[in-house]
């Protein structure tokens, strides 16, 4: 048996368990995320465990000058290159109260951060999500006919809008299992069903790749931003506001495409705590 002390956090009700391994070096960091890998699915249920939608590390950063690295563990123990609501957490804690700039190291890539945190534990952060790159569209024999766009925010994305008289959550519910596993999409994909209001916002519910329906995903309110952007439902150069059952984010696709797409939303901290874990067997 092992004690986690963590952190539970949350930006717009996507919450995560983070474990602060800064005083840490890489390779220990390693050997820990394959131990969490399996511990995962028994410390994230929500009846039995602490609850979450995956674990965050945040740990000693991979490039001189950046300011600590983030590791994500879903629910299930997969490992996903990136998450936007995971990233501000983790910039959160590592930029603590006041407004700072930090660089957090991902499997996606580094990320600038900015921080306004007029309070402990709460606070608002823009993110420069990277480039968002749209690859094409597909329609998989799971989407009843719907025609899905392939966007990488770092890590993959398949997204669709809907009709007005449409529900995103029914449709996210029904089919984003299907296409989460499409093989359109190898890797397998994050889902997103997203339907553009008259005032210019968008209505937005994600199945997530390894989590299922979430309250809220950056990445994926960034791919959708991008290919309503490409497609030209979507003005560039400005912010639109993306409604996720959990809250809104202002997602910015530039009109420039070298430049990086940015995202701005709220992180928290909910509590800390200690959760004891059984070790696996082989």
């Amino acid at each position: 048996m092992a004690a986690l002390e963590f952190t539970k956090v949350e930006g717009l009700g996507n919450d995560f368990l983070l474990l602060d391994r800064r005083g840490g070096s890489l390779a220990e960091v390693e050997t820990e995320l394959t131990l969490l890998a399996r511990v995962a699915p028994a410390i994230c249920h929500r009846r039995t465990g602490v609850g979450g939608d995956g674990i965050l590390v945040l740990g000693p950063s991979r490039e001189a000058g950046h300011t600590a690295s983030m590791w994500v563990v879903n629910h299930d123990g997969s490992r996903p290159e990136m998450c936007g609501n995971g990233l501000r957490c983790v910039a959160l804690v590592a930029a603590g109260m006041g407004r700072h700039v930090v660089t957090i190291d991902t499997d996606a890539g580094p990320r600038r951060c900015e921080v306004l945190a007029e309070q402990a534990d709460v606070g608002e952060v823009v993110v420069e999500m990277g480039l968002g790159r749209f690859f094409g569209e597909h329609q998989p024999a799971a989407g009843d006919g719907r025609t899905f766009y392939a966007v990488s925010m770092g890590n993959p994305h398949a997204v669709a809008f809907v009709g007005k008289g449409e529900d995103p959550e029914a449709l996210a519910r029904r089919i984003g299992p299907g296409i989460e596993h499409a093989p359109e999409f190898p890797a397998g994909t994050n889902v997103e069903f997203a339907r553009v209001e008259p005032d210019g916002s968008v209505l937005l519910w994600v199945w997530e790749r390894g989590c299922g329906i979430t309250e809220a995903c950056g990445t994926g309110a960034c791919a959708t931003v991008v290919a309503g952007v490409q497609r030209g439902w979507l003005q560039g150069g400005v912010p639109i506001t993306v409604r996720l059952p959990g809250g809104p984010l202002e997602i910015e696709v530039p009109l420039d495409v070298r430049a990086e797409v940015r995202m701005r939303g709220p992180a928290r901290v909910a509590f800390r705590g200690r959760v004891t874990v059984e070790q696996p067997g082989p």
